[in-house]
């Protein structure tokens, strides 16, 4: 992706500005897409200004930074303004939610709309209390009946029982079965675990994503690698010292440096972790 100079433009609206550069770059969403690895919905809610449809805060900087970036623009300016503009509709949305009514009932409306819910509520009270009772009734009618059922059930169970000699028990023979031990998948997991162990180069940083997760990789000179990442990609860096990491979601990704699996969750920290001290 080559670097372009940045282009001034007279607007204080990011999407206008994103939209403006990449019509200028003459690519589509789709390309675009297909090369930062960010769905086409969230560079269409980018460009529109649509703050609804885009992800939290932390991931949405993540995709205007690496957007602007690629169109060559400046990406501080872009992440400037994209948090300014969401700001200000959250301020607009509480100022709408804490807006009084400009028309309120008046205090005959109030009473005569809580003597309303008196009478309804006290219709619906005796219609319960009614109709519990007669499902009481009629629990007590069907408890007598079933009673009446049994005692006549028992009775028929009694002569029958006087006129008929009792049988013998018959046991009927029985064949042993043979339980064959269950073949365990001890071999194939053992297989599987050191194919993936042999995947993972020994020398350099490898990166290996469960789920979605913004990252940033750099040191004090350089950005090695920035953008969304997916479920099941893999991603191989050069290692130096003095690089840093800053990531969205830690529990989504694992990190080998050298070969060696490297915990990112004790830092308990997102942003700027030095991955000497991991």
């Amino acid at each position: 992706m080559e670097n372009t100079e940045e282009t001034e433009i007279d607007v204080e609206d990011i999407g206008t500005i994103l939209k403006s550069g990449r019509l200028k770059s003459k690519k589509s969403l789709e390309d675009i897409s297909s090369e930062l690895c960010i769905r086409k919905i969230y560079l269409t809610a980018l460009e529109e200004s649509d703050y609804e449809t885009l992800p939290p805060v932390p991931y949405g900087i993540g995709y205007v930074r690496t957007y602007a970036q690629y169109l060559g623009l400046s990406p501080d300016r872009a992440v400037k303004l994209y948090k300014a503009a969401f700001q200000t509709e959250e301020d607009a949305e509480e100022d709408l939610v804490s807006e009084p009514e400009a028309n309120k009932s008046n205090k005959w409306h109030i009473i005569i709309g809580l003597l309303a819910l008196a009478i309804v509520y006290s219709a619906w009270s005796l219609y319960t209390a009614k109709t519990s009772a007669e499902k009481m009734v009629d629990s007590d009618q069907e408890e007598t009946l079933l009673n009446e059922d049994a005692l006549a059930e028992e009775e028929e169970n009694t002569i029958d029982s006087t006129e008929q000699p009792a049988k013998p028990d018959t046991v009927l023979p029985t064949e042993e079965t043979k339980t064959e031990p269950s073949l365990t998948p001890d071999a194939e997991e053992n297989t599987t675990t050191e194919d993936q162990a042999s995947a993972i180069p020994q020398q350099g940083i490898y990166l290996s994503f469960s789920g979605d997760t913004w990252l940033e990789l750099k040191d004090k000179n350089k950005v090695y690698m920035q953008g969304v990442f997916h479920n099941g990609q893999n991603k191989t860096v050069s290692y130096s010292k003095n690089m840093f990491i800053s990531v969205g979601r830690p529990q989504n990704i694992k990190i080998y440096i050298n070969g060696q699996e490297k915990n990112i969750l004790v830092k308990k920290r997102k942003s700027n972790i030095p991955l000497d001290s991991l």
